[in-house]
């Protein structure tokens, strides 16, 4: 990777994709046009997999045209049903074997340990409720098993990957009979769940709720070395390079400054990261992490003063909350994923950084990292007991019988690559359940 090209290339895909709003709605009128042209020719997964995107973007105008094109595809225009059923199949069809999925292929079951997590038992009539993790998991249960089955005996609970609700792999539980929950903390994702009036049901969480804090705490007398702290794997959308332009700027001034970063390989690799640095002249201000432990990424964030996000779109961010449980406050762009101002943002914990703003906001927050108190904050309104109880209370909302209430469920926490319970000798009470899923295997 040459350093000049990658940096002309990224500032070129971020003025396309966010910096020019006149352009937008052009765009997505367009766009809109070739979905129609896609339906219309009975590609309804490619249809649907365009109007994601165009969804997602966020774009001027892509709220309201792809909330009706939806809607007239899949639930409420002529041909629905058999566009429903086109739909599945379609999916079904494109799902092969990848890197990370061919292991589920050879052996479904193995879903369910650590992608699919039952929280509550089926018992005697009395709907269990069971956790998918990972938004591109979920068109695989419709692969291996009879979902409207699997429905009728769990509560099904999604936790997407990132922002953006209106995907194919969340919508096709919109064609089970039951109500899914569908985690959507961002507020437009929230309205699009509710607009398309199906029986997916929002569920105010995200990923980043599900935080076990045993593994992040203070600093209790540790030096405090580390001035900023990145958590971020080496992937485009993470931006290093413009975090890496700031610390060109306060190099000047803080000449020692040390800066820890965590990630691993994604669409860049270290070296790739490394030639960054380098071209920006702070790689002596740069100490490098790669594929550590929960345990080691709690120690890094003890010695650190500042926690880092520079993304402008991803998902709920896990690390931030990880930084708060230990005490460490944090910097995040302004405008971030769709501009939501969220709760966990606030005096005590953090702020919002305008993009020039960041080199001088990092100064600022060095010299007064003192003030916050991220810790007491997430420790009263963010933990994944409060996560436990909001799922709980939202799924009884919606229940229309006694059997299908729910009380107490198991507490689960998310790890890097997989998910397991609060209370590790909760998975031998869940043994049953795994097993009963076999008799809803489809035929292969």
């Amino acid at each position: 990777m040459h350093a000049k090209i990658y940096e002309i290339k990224s500032k070129l895909t971020e003025f396309v994709k966010y910096d020019i709003p006149l352009l937008q709605f052009p765009i997505v009128l367009l766009l809109a046009a070739q979905i129609a042209f896609l339906y219309r020719t009975k590609k309804i997964l490619r249809a649907i997999e365009l109007a994601s995107k165009v969804h997602r973007s966020g774009w001027w105008g892509s709220e309201k045209i792809i909330l009706k094109i939806v809607q007239n595809t899949l639930f409420k225009g002529k041909n629905t049903i058999e566009n429903r059923e086109l739909f599945i199949e379609q999916l079904v069809d494109s799902l092969e074997p990848k890197p990370n999925t061919k292991k589920f292929f050879a052996d479904p079951q193995l879903l369910f340990d650590g992608v699919c997590l039952f929280l509550k038992r089926y018992n005697k009539g009395q709907k269990g409720v069971l956790l998918i993790k990972y938004s591109y998991y979920f068109p695989l249960l419709f692969k291996f098993y009879d979902m409207n089955a699997l429905s009728e005996h769990y509560h099904i609970v999604l936790e997407p990957s990132w922002a953006g609700t209106c995907e194919p792999g969340i919508l096709a539980y919109a064609t089970l009979n039951a109500p899914v929950f569908v985690m959507a903390y961002e507020a437009r994702d929230t309205k699009f769940l509710n607009d398309i009036e199906t029986n997916l049901k929002p569920v105010p969480l995200s990923s980043n709720w599900w935080v076990d804090h045993r593994n992040f705490k203070p600093a209790m007398g540790c030096k405090k070395d580390i001035d900023i702290i990145v958590i971020s794997s080496w992937t485009y959308f993470k931006r290093h390079y413009r975090i890496f332009d700031a610390l060109r700027q306060l190099k000047q001034s803080h000449p020692h400054l040390k800066v820890a970063l965590v990630g691993y390989n994604v669409e860049m690799t270290l070296d790739d990261i490394k030639a960054l640095a380098s071209y920006y002249n702070v790689d002596d201000l740069l100490e490098y992490h790669e594929k550590i432990p929960p345990t080691e990424v709690g120690a890094l964030l003890k010695r650190s003063k500042i926690n880092l996000l520079w993304s402008r779109f991803e998902g709920l961010n896990r690390s931030i909350i990880e930084g708060m449980f230990s005490d460490v406050p944090c910097i995040i762009r302004k405008g971030f994923n769709y501009g939501m101002k969220y709760p966990y943002i606030n005096d005590k914990t953090g702020i919002w950084s305008e993009e020039k703003a960041l080199a001088s906001n990092i100064k600022s927050m060095l010299e007064n990292y003192q003030k916050y108190a991220p810790r007491d904050y997430v420790m009263q309104h963010h933990t994944c007991f409060i996560a436990t109880q909001i799922l709980t209370d939202t799924i009884n909302a919606f229940c229309t019988n006694e059997s299908e209430s729910v009380d107490k469920l198991a507490v689960k926490v998310n790890l890097l690559d997989c998910m397991t319970y609060f209370d590790a000798s909760q998975s031998d009470n869940f043994k049953s359940d795994i097993e009963n899923t076999r008799c809803m295997r489809l035929p292969t």
